[in-house]
């Protein structure tokens, strides 16, 4: 009984609980509209405009259900949901996210551990790359702190281990933000994919901010 007169009140007005994060910040677990979101201070990491730029990127991105997909940001979980319960693929989805908190709250309030075939990992993305053998058929470049996405996730080390364990008809989603991104460093990543063979789209203000690199092996 008291759930639901929490989800009818937020209706009227957000119920909000906040989470100390080393990495993030403030993070904000909001009941607004009888729908739990997370949002840190100028950003929204998962369910609200962060599922919209991710179900339009996904609807854009045909790729193979049989390859697993590599999610680099656990912050957009809602990128599973969508998978799973939107899209109904099989894929085994593996999940890179340097935030304990992030996951920790993925687990706790939004049900983390009811997606089947999800793999989990706490670690520094840049890292990981470097590090995995595994190849997959869809890389998910989503890797924000706030509103920024890091420099170093622009730089050739970075691109080169990301072209290492992608699949010979690998695709690749990159999401970043118009407002917070470097003109150079964003044309520095489209011309990188050409030169190495990609066939690459660009989509700028989706949902009137992100902009989105869409690239497929030719």
């Amino acid at each position: 009984m008291l759930k639901k007169l929490k989800i009818f009140l937020s209706y009227i007005s957000p119920f909000v609980t906040n989470r100390a994060s080393e990495y993030n910040g403030n993070l904000k677990i909001m009941l607004v509209n009888g729908k739990k979101v997370l949002n840190t201070k100028d950003a929204n990491y998962s369910f609200a405009s962060l599922h919209r730029i991710m179900r339009f990127a996904l609807t854009q991105t045909g790729f193979d259900s049989r390859e697993d997909i590599l999610l680099l940001w656990l912050g957009g979980w809602s990128v599973i949901d969508l998978i799973r319960n939107e899209f109904h693929l099989p894929n085994t989805i593996r999940a890179v996210d340097i935030d304990p908190v992030i996951i920790e709250v993925a687990r706790q309030e939004f049900a983390l551990d009811s997606y089947a075939d999800v793999e989990i990992i706490c670690q520094d993305a840049y890292n990981f790359v470097q590090e995995t053998p595994k190849k997959h058929g869809l890389i998910i470049i989503d890797l924000f702190i706030n509103n920024t996405v890091p420099e170093k996730f622009y730089d050739d080390i970075f691109w080169e281990n990301i072209f290492r364990i992608l699949s010979p008809t690998g695709r690749i989603i990159f999401n970043t933000m118009t407002k917070t991104t470097k003109g150079e460093l964003f044309g520095t990543i489209i011309t990188r994919l050409k030169t190495v063979g990609f066939q690459v789209e660009v989509h700028d203000k989706v949902d009137f901010t992100n902009s989105m690199i869409l690239a497929k092996r030719r």
